[in-house]
């Protein structure tokens, strides 16, 4: 039987972006001024940094770098955040987990954004990266409005994203994690059983015919004959009395370290940790997805406006 860990945590860890000499990051979009990063429409193309802070000013410097096309992140040792827990399945690097701060930069092109990163980076003298990397979505097609993008398995995700993520002084939280997918273990699937552990078709439909953007009727599917029980969107989302839905806005990122080796940087914002992330991932465990994905690093972070 193929091991995922045998075949997750083989691929290196230390990608580095070079400088490339460039200015900006993309064209602006048309969201109005204000907008909080975390509710800006997505941009096709981005670049990550994750930091350890090794100075007294490394806050005012975060906040600093703040634009339009740049997000930043602020760990438990710059703000009023908890350190994310362990959490069961996890294979850590200790390195480039639970870190001071990320930095983010969105836009048109990843070259573009790569140097873009790197000119941010440069105004951060107090703050050292432990992880950069290059990072795209794959953009589908808007549905009632909604952004929606492909992930790597090839399903359409991000129908059913929470709105209401801010705090009262217009922040957000984040947890960020990074995610390695084992995909010859899924690739060696059928489309059918793939289609099953998502509880989706690539499309967005729902495996009891129900359109994308519409609700299933789980009351009529007790058992699970048509979106198995243990899917990702039923385990998620059980959608029956006494079982909210994780109250999070999602989102995820495409990253490729070696040819080898893809994953997601996996963002979700929320006004609760205990009522978003934490209570997703206390159920990810009876999850059939989960068997597929393995979460190298992550963090807890507060996200000002």
């Amino acid at each position: 039987m193929i091991d995922r860990r045998d075949l997750l945590v083989g691929a290196g860890l230390g990608t580095l972006l070079a400088c490339l000499g460039l200015s900006g990051c993309g064209t602006p979009t048309t969201d109005p001024p204000g907008t909080h990063p975390a509710l800006r429409t997505p941009r096709p193309a981005g670049a990550l940094a994750l930091l350890r802070a090794r100075g007294t000013d490394a806050r005012a410097q975060l906040l600093g770098v703040r634009g339009d096309d740049v997000m930043v992140g602020l760990g438990p040792t710059l703000a009023d955040v908890p350190m994310m827990p362990d959490f069961p399945g996890e294979t850590l690097d200790r390195d480039r987990s639970r870190t001071d701060a990320f930095v983010q930069v969105e836009g048109d092109d990843r070259d573009d954004c790569a140097a873009r990163l790197a000119e941010v980076l440069a105004e951060l003298p107090g703050l050292t990266p432990v992880w950069t990397v290059p990072v795209h979505r794959d953009v589908a097609a808007p549905l009632d409005g909604k952004p929606l993008q492909r992930n790597p398995f090839g399903f359409v995700e991000g129908q059913t994203n929470e709105q209401s993520v801010l705090l009262p002084d217009g922040d957000t939280l984040a947890a960020l994690r990074v995610i390695r997918l084992a995909h010859p273990l899924w690739d060696a699937d059928s489309a059918e059983a793939q289609a099953r552990i998502i509880g989706r078709h690539p499309d967005g439909t729902w495996l009891d015919g129900t359109p994308a953007g519409r609700v299933p009727d789980y009351a009529g599917d007790p058992d699970g004959a048509a979106i198995p029980l243990n899917s990702h969107v039923r385990t998620m989302n059980p959608r029956t009395e006494g079982t909210p839905a994780p109250r999070m806005l999602r989102r995820s990122w495409i990253y490729q370290e070696t040819p080898a080796e893809t994953g997601v940087v996996f963002m979700a914002f929320q006004s609760s940790f205990e009522d978003g992330f934490a209570r997703a991932q206390s159920r990810l465990a009876s999850d059939a997805l989960h068997p597929y994905l393995l979460t190298t690093a992550g963090g807890y972070y507060r996200v000002p406006a």
